[in-house]
Parts: structure tokens; C-alpha cells; sequence
């Protein structure tokens, strides 16, 4: 664990051994990781972070994929866990699939109960 590199996705950088610690005992859900305090997606060369209380809006993203698979094409699904903060950034993590994205969002509420779940037009406006 010694090797990993930490900084933060959005908002203030926090101690670094708390969040050693936090993500050492972090879940994997997909390619996030949520710890007890931060929730952990991989970067280029780094894991980020960040703050469940910097998290203002959660929401669902699916997006329809088509892809070459010989003669034929086929659609795929990409699930994407989409968070705001209080900076107003909009972060994308692909997750994998739609049961990662519905555990994901749980433990986001479990840890920050003030935060908006869900997708709304009217929201944008509110949190962007």
C-alpha cells in the first residue's frame, strides 16, 4: 500500500495517512473503493478521493455503446456513477454494471445523508 499515490478529486487535500487508512479497509464496488470517509476511484498513476460531505448530487448515467462484432452490431451499456460537489465539479466513474451503480449509491447515502440521489433536469440548474 506503501506504493500508492493519493490526491483529491475535488475540494481540499486531507491527511495522508487517514487516507491510507481509509482505503485500506475501503469496500471495491466496481472500480470505486468506499471507505469509511472517502470514496476512491482510480486515476492516471494515482488513486482520488473524495470527501462524502463534498458530495452534493448523486446520480445514475447510462449510456448506449454500439460496437463491431464481426458483421453485426451490438449495443452495450455503459453504467456510470456520476457525482457533484461543492465546487460544482461533475465527476464520471464507470462502474460496470447496474447492481455496482445501485450499491454505489446506497453507500454514498449511508455515509452522507443530506445528498440528492437521483437525475433531474431541474438539478443541473440547482447544483451546476
Amino acid at each position: 500500500m506503501r506504493g500508492y499515490e493519493f490526491a483529491p478529486a475535488s475540494g481540499r487535500s486531507h491527511d495522508e495517512s487517514m487516507v491510507r487508512r481509509d482505503f485500506s479497509t475501503a469496500k471495491p464496488v466496481g472500480r470505486i473503493r468506499f471507505g469509511r470517509y472517502y470514496m476512491f476511484q482510480e486515476g492516471v498513476g494515482k488513486w482520488l478521493y473524495t470527501d462524502y460531505n463534498d458530495i452534493v448530487w448523486a446520480y445514475r448515467r447510462l449510456e448506449d455503446v454500439q460496437s463491431k462484432l464481426g458483421h453485426k452490431t451490438a449495443g452495450l451499456g455503459i453504467h456510470t456513477l456520476m457525482i457533484v460537489t461543492k465546487d460544482r465539479k461533475r465527476i464520471g466513474i464507470p462502474v460496470g454494471n447496474e447492481e455496482n451503480i445501485v450499491e454505489g449509491l446506497s453507500l454514498i447515502r449511508q455515509h452522507n445523508a443530506f445528498v440528492d440521489i437521483g437525475f433531474a433536469r431541474e438539478k443541473e440548474a440547482k447544483y451546476l
